[in-house]
């Protein structure tokens, strides 16, 4: 449970940034019916084209710590990243936790989807350092979204976005992304396909 985060964190005597749900979170109806919402799937025709289809939903804790290394901060969700679920995808993000700037906001380069630097569209390498993002796409361009719970925001997540880390309060967030493809076999969020 949430609430046990400190007591896990010495019980397994490492550093919990992240606790996710997988698909337990379809289990819960308040998830299914966000999910199911004609609006996210007609706001996704809109964007996609007719053949935008469910890919992903996903419910997540982003935890606070005072003990995060520097290994823990390299990942790439703490850098600036783009995903690459599929060749394109729109994603709905509502926070389920109220979020301030001490809360890890989501953080969105604004117009990055669009205008890449060829060095960005051909790496093998997901995260970035902010510094290298926004000296090319300009700081004034990074939006950080905090907001109530049940607030949500919507983005193309082809452009650079990252979570900042949580400082004083945990946050719980929700994704229900939508691509062109079939969604993939993986059971849950971040785990490699094997053929």
């Amino acid at each position: 449970m949430a609430s046990d985060h400190v007591e896990a964190e010495g019980w397994f005597g490492r550093t919990i940034l992240s606790g996710h749900h997988y698909e337990r979170a379809l289990r819960c109806d308040a998830v299914v019916a966000v999910q199911q919402d004609p609006l996210l799937l007609d706001v996704a025709r809109h964007y996609l084209g007719g053949n935008a289809r469910l890919i992903t939903t996903r419910t997540w804790w982003s935890f606070p710590t005072k003990n995060a290394s520097d290994a823990d901060l390299s990942r790439a969700s703490f850098k600036f990243h783009f995903d690459l679920d599929d060749w394109r995808m729109l994603k709905f993000f509502f926070y389920l936790s109220d979020v301030d700037g001490n809360s890890g906001p989501h953080v969105y380069v604004r117009g990055s989807h669009n205008r890449r630097r060829l060095r960005h569209q051909l790496t093998l390498l997901v995260g970035h350092p902010a510094h290298e993002v926004l000296d090319f796409y300009g700081a004034e361009n990074a939006i950080t979204l905090t907001g109530k719970a049940g607030s949500g925001f919507v983005e193309d997540p082809f452009g650079f976005h990252m979570g900042t880390l949580a400082k004083q309060r945990p946050r719980l967030m929700m994704e229900v992304g939508f691509g062109v493809s079939k969604p993939s076999k993986r059971r849950f969020h971040g785990e490699p396909v094997l053929r």
